[in-house]
This record gives structure tokens, sequence and C-alpha cells, in this order.
């Protein structure tokens, strides 16, 4: 699967912006905030219509304006050339496909997986539990609208829940939101469980191959509460409704779960080295590109934000031995960096929200 081009038009710092692509491997290079992430978070929008840098829809429209546009132009594996058009409004978002609105994002979503790599994935590890929960979130709701519908109500139940928690409310009153929740809950539990173990094994395997040595990666869930069925979280959330009451809000439940990750069974946040903390987050996002891959039959987009020039040499090869020049890869970083041969590389010089063409690198 190839972007073949990407037009914006008031989509962050961008007034109007046109990118052509050729093949799959473009870098972009330039100063700090002229715009290269930005770029990625458009290109990124494509996998399930939600950023990965915010959930406020109306900071990634140019300020001063109401909406803005991404075009796309895809080569799919599967169902050819496709044009489609993204339009992002305060309170809403519109989709069409050849022209075409689509109704139902859920027929939409997982149809062009990207994966992001980040400088700031060292925060999976040493970061609040909240990222690690957007990660895993991210991951299951880009391959399984189902659950990106569980989860979206599960969170409406629970604000609302909380809200009468916060209030003077009867009992019965906040038991109406646990009969909602609790499916909802026991649902989300159950496929964060497959998930999980379906990438602890796609990070074994992409963490042998990076470092050759048994090290050992894993990561493990951990859930807030062990939910065996709906009628479990019931129980749970009505032994818990006094403490509740007294906090204000929903001390149990999905949305208080974590994620750790150990090395030979250690904790890799406390005892792996930089250099170990580092491999280990690479290799999560290469079994997370395995585990699209896994539920999609598709090579994910790599989008790249800043971190291909901090790859060591032997980390750098294997990168690039498991990502075959099958996959597109975009780049980013304030230099071009080292260990990029074996592909033909598009060079884009970034500067204030415009992108140039500079040169074809290989």
């Amino acid at each position: 699967m190839l972007l073949k081009s990407i037009h914006l038009q008031n989509f962050r710092n961008m007034g109007l912006a046109a990118l052509e692509f050729d093949g799959s491997s473009q870098f972009l290079f330039g100063l700090n905030g002229q715009g290269k992430t930005n770029l990625l978070e458009g290109i990124s929008l494509l996998t399930a219509l939600r950023s990965f840098r915010t959930q406020e829809a109306k900071t990634l429209i140019q300020h001063g304006k109401t909406e803005a546009q991404l075009l796309y132009k895809i080569e799919h594996e599967r169902e050819g050339e496709l044009e489609i058009l993204l339009k992002l409004k305060n309170q809403e978002k519109e989709l069409y496909v050849h022209g075409n609105k689509v109704d139902k994002f859920s027929e939409f979503i997982g149809m062009i997986p990207t994966v992001v790599l980040s400088s700031e994935d060292m925060q999976l590890l040493r970061g609040a539990p909240s990222l690690r929960r957007k990660f895993i979130d991210l991951s299951l709701s880009a391959m399984d609208a189902d659950y990106f519908r569980d989860l979206r109500r599960y969170h409406r139940a629970l604000l609302e829940r909380n809200a009468l928690l916060r209030q003077i409310s009867s009992r019965s009153m906040v038991e109406v939101y646990n009969t909602i929740l609790a499916p909802l809950a026991f649902n989300i539990y159950q496929k964060r469980i497959k998930t999980i173990e379906l990438l602890r094994l796609y990070l074994m395997e992409s963490y042998s191959e990076m470092v050759q040595e048994d090290e050992e990666p894993e990561i493990i869930y951990r859930p807030d509460c062990i939910l065996n069925s709906k009628e479990n979280f019931l129980e749970i959330l009505g032994k818990g409704f006094e403490r509740d009451s007294l906090l204000k809000a929903t001390q149990n439940g999905p949305h208080r779960d974590d994620l750790e990750f150990k090395m030979k069974s250690k904790g890799a946040r406390q005892y792996a080295s930089e250099g170990q903390q580092r491999g280990l987050v690479m290799a999560l996002r290469l079994a997370q590109i395995k585990y699209f891959h896994h539920c999609t039959g598709l090579k994910p987009i790599v989008l790249a934000d800043d971190v291909l020039g901090q790859l060591d040499p032997i980390r750098s090869e294997a990168f690039w031995r498991t990502l075959d020049t099958n996959f597109q890869v975009v780049g980013t970083g304030t230099t071009l960096p080292s260990g990029m041969s074996g592909r033909e590389w598009q060079i884009f010089k970034v500067l204030e929200g415009s992108f140039n063409l500079d040169r074809i690198r290989v």
C-alpha cells in the first residue's frame, strides 16, 4: 500500500500544502516547529480518524479557520486506487471516498493502517498509565470498529456515572450506569487480553531480530480487576459504591488498567539500560506493525517521527531488514540520518508549513 499524494488545507500550521510521493521512501527534514510532525499526524488520521497527539479535534484546524481538509490518493493493495477526502470541523468529521460520503466510520476504520514511531515513545515505559492505555486503545481501535464503539460508549457512561457521584445522587440512579458499563467493560477486557498476548509474541520476535540476544522482553497486561463476566463487574461496582461516592469517581474498571514491560523478569522501567529501553520501544512499534499486518493482511504505512537518526548501527540494520521496500516509510528529522541505504529516498525540505522536494537519494 502506498500513499501517492496528500493535500492539506488549514490543517495545523499549514494554510495550503501539497506533496506528491513517488515510491515507498520519503524523508522530511527541517528545524523543529516547521510542520514535519503535523504532516505525519495528517497521514495517521487515515487509520482510525483520530490524532495520535490530541483528542481535541478543533486544535487540528488552523487558528482562525472553521474547517480543515485533507485529500489523499492511495494505491491500495486490495481496493486499487483510492481518493479520500477528510473534512475536520470543530465538532464533527466528514469522510468521502471517491466523492461518496461515508456515513458509518466503522466501515472505514482499519482500511488504511499506519504506525507512528516517535521520539516520545520512551514515555510508554516511563510515563503515566494513561499513555500505555492509549497505546493499546489506539492499536485495537484501528483494527476493531466494535472495540472503538464500545470504548467510546464506556467512557461516555463513565463520565455520566462520575457526574452523578459528584452530586448527591441515590444509589439506584448510579446503578443505571452500572448496567451500561458492565457489558462494555467485559468486552474491552476480553479484547485487551487477546491483543496484548499477540503483541507479546510479536514483541519477543521483533526484539530478538534487532538485538540477537535473549533478554526476554515481555509486555504484561495489568488489569485493574479480573472480569470473568459482565455480572462480575456489576458486583465490583456495587461493592465499591460507598468508596466511589466518597471519592466522587469510579475507582474500578478498564479505565484504570495498565501495561508492564519486563526484561529478564525485571521491570524495564527500573532496571533496563537506556539502550535496552530504546530497543524495547522500537521492538514494540515493530510488533504493532506485525499486529496490524496480521489483522488486515495489509502492510501499514510507517511514520517515523525523528527516530531514524537515533538508531545505533545494529538496530538500524535490523529495522530496515524488518521493513522491506514493500513497506512505505515516511520519516522526519532535523538532519538526514545515515544508514538509510537500500532505498531510493525522496527528500523534502520543510519550512514554515511548506514542503519542497529537495533531491533524490539512494
